[in-house]
């Protein structure tokens, strides 16, 4: 595109920032482009082309105009802010969090820097630094509708959910129209069992972005898990209309179709996404229809993509139990055999005592009622991390699992499995714990972010001789079964430390004493990060 030749350098730069403002990114590109080309050094529009090749994912370009912007003037925040979020989007944290950091230390109000420091820190974990953040950014902008929303993401993954409502309550009252803060709040109702309260907002959220292809989501979520598998279908094709692409709501979709029978269909959704969870519901499905040799074949062929499937080892495990023929899966073929049992009083003295102030520890975490997504019948159960900031009593509890952890390998580290051969080098632990009532349980399921799981028992409830308030382990899921799977049922003491695969299917049988029964249980992750 060629301007008119009378236009000044400035008259070019507003031309190109009205095109770039209507989209029209071509037209603002070759504006910018001309106007570098009779001054190099004209900072906004180093910025701005950057800004442009970052929207065409031309992340080196962008990278190198910004760079080129700070050369130029090494007090333009605004470009620093650019290319803090371009290394986050890279995954160069450190690099990202120096751009934001120099930001704000060039203009102490820049409330977009802290913002997306927040971003980076609640990505890493440090929930404290983010919390500051998103308040410092607040304090500066109060009507900042976006660090309240950020906040209230953060004391929701705390399980802290009455803050967490305020903040996205003070995001639309800023805002009404901000659907996101809506539809998290639809999800908080829906974690405490509120589902027409989280209707509600799941709608509003629709009514101002008809194309919130998530919300429709989670609304066929309320659906399926009242059964009404027919509505659920229905939103979740809302969805996938929205966004073909969208794995969840295909994943969730074929789920529902499995549920009706319907084992062909939800094949065909789970083979058009291939992740973790869709591969092995395939395998699920195909198992449905009797498909055999084909399960064995896609083990093969997906065998170094699934290494740590954690879904497709436990489906491995009873497959190659049923048919009595092994299958190229080596995550823990047989992991019923890697059962580990021990008890706090090898570690402690006084161990009643010891769980007594657990126990009091435990009274100020946050616990909810049948979580949505957990398998807690009849129970409470918490959501964050238990050794994230632990008080006195839980560190020390941390403390004795990771000497257990260490046992534990050593007690099993020559056998030939990936399990134990590709243990993880570097880990991190996530504990939570769970007070069952009478007649509480939780459904057979297994830990497919783990790699190595277990629970501590602190209060135990009587047996009755029919294992009541036992927890049994078997190869058998929700959705396969054979009678003749082994299983092993362990009924536990106060104090009793178990240890297990993730991948190994288990359930605590229902017991009828009006009393609670309470235990931690916890997930060794691997840390990519750290190392594998």
């Amino acid at each position: 595109m060629n301007t008119n030749k009378n236009l000044t350098i400035q008259e070019t730069f507003n031309l190109a920032v009205k095109n770039h403002q209507e989209s029209k990114t071509d037209i603002a590109q070759d504006l910018y482009n001309q106007v570098l080309k009779i001054d190099p050094n004209h900072t906004h529009a180093n910025n701005n082309l950057g800004i442009i090749f970052k929207e065409l994912g031309e992340n080196q370009k962008a990278i190198g105009c910004f760079e080129k912007a700070i050369s130029i003037d090494p007090n333009y925040v605004n470009a620093f802010n650019n290319l803090g979020i371009i290394f986050k989007e890279l995954g160069e944290n450190q690099k990202a969090i120096g751009c934001f950091e120099k930001a704000i230390s060039i203009d102490p109000n820049y409330v977009n820097a802290f913002n997306n420091l927040g971003n980076i820190f609640q990505e890493l974990g440090n929930y404290q630094k983010a919390i500051d953040c998103y308040e410092k950014a607040i304090a500066i902008d109060p009507n900042y509708v976006n660090a309240f929303n950020n906040l209230g993401n953060i004391f929701q993954e705390l399980g802290n959910y009455q803050k967490a409502i305020d903040c996205y309550e003070k995001a639309i009252a800023i805002n009404p129209n901000h659907f996101i803060a809506h539809f998290h709040l639809g999800n908080i109702f829906k974690e405490l069992g509120k589902n027409e309260k989280a209707k509600e907002y799941y709608e509003k959220a629709i009514t101002i972005n008809p194309n919130y292809s998530n919300a429709f989501n989670n609304l066929g979520n309320i659906f399926q898990e009242s059964g009404e598998n027919e509505k659920a279908k229905e939103y979740y094709e809302k969805a996938i209309a929205i966004n073909p692409n969208y794995q969840i709501a295909l994943i969730n979709r074929g789920k529902v179709l499995f549920d009706k029978g319907e084992f062909d269909l939800s094949l065909i959704d789970f083979d058009n996404c291939n992740t973790f969870n869709s591969r092995a519901c395939a395998l699920i499905s195909l198992y449905a229809l009797g498909h055999i040799d084909e399960i064995y074949k896609r083990i093969k062929k997906n065998s170094q993509l699934d290494e740590k499937n954690i879904r497709v080892a436990a489906f491995s495990s009873f497959i190659a139990n049923k048919e009595k023929k092994s299958t190229a899966h080596n995550f823990c073929p047989n992991p019923i055999n890697f059962i580990h049992h021990s008890n706090l009083s090898s570690h402690l003295q006084n161990f009643n005592s010891f769980i007594t102030e657990i126990i009091n520890e435990l009274h100020s975490v946050n616990i909810v009622w049948e979580p949505f997504g957990r398998t807690t019948i009849r129970g409470f159960q918490s959501k964050s991390n238990l050794f994230r900031k632990p008080q006195k009593k839980i560190q020390n509890l941390k403390s004795i699992i990771i000497s257990e952890i260490e046992s534990y390998y050593l007690k099993f580290k020559n056998e030939n499995c990936s399990f134990i051969k590709r243990w993880p080098s570097k880990y991190d632990l996530t504990a939570w714990h769970v007070i069952l009532k009478k007649q509480g349980h939780q459904n057979p399921h297994f830990h497919p972010s783990g790699w190595l799981s277990g629970v501590i028992y602190l209060k135990v409830v009587p047996s009755f001789k029919k294992d009541e308030g036992a927890i049994e382990f078997s190869l058998n899921g929700n959705q396969y079964y054979d009678a003749k799977s082994p299983k092993v049922v362990h009924l536990p003491k106060a104090g009793d430390i178990v240890l297990f695969p993730s991948s190994l299917n288990h359930r605590t049988i229902p017991f009828s004493t009006d009393t609670d029964r309470i235990s931690i249980a916890f997930d060794l992750l691997p840390n990519l990060k750290k190392g594998f």
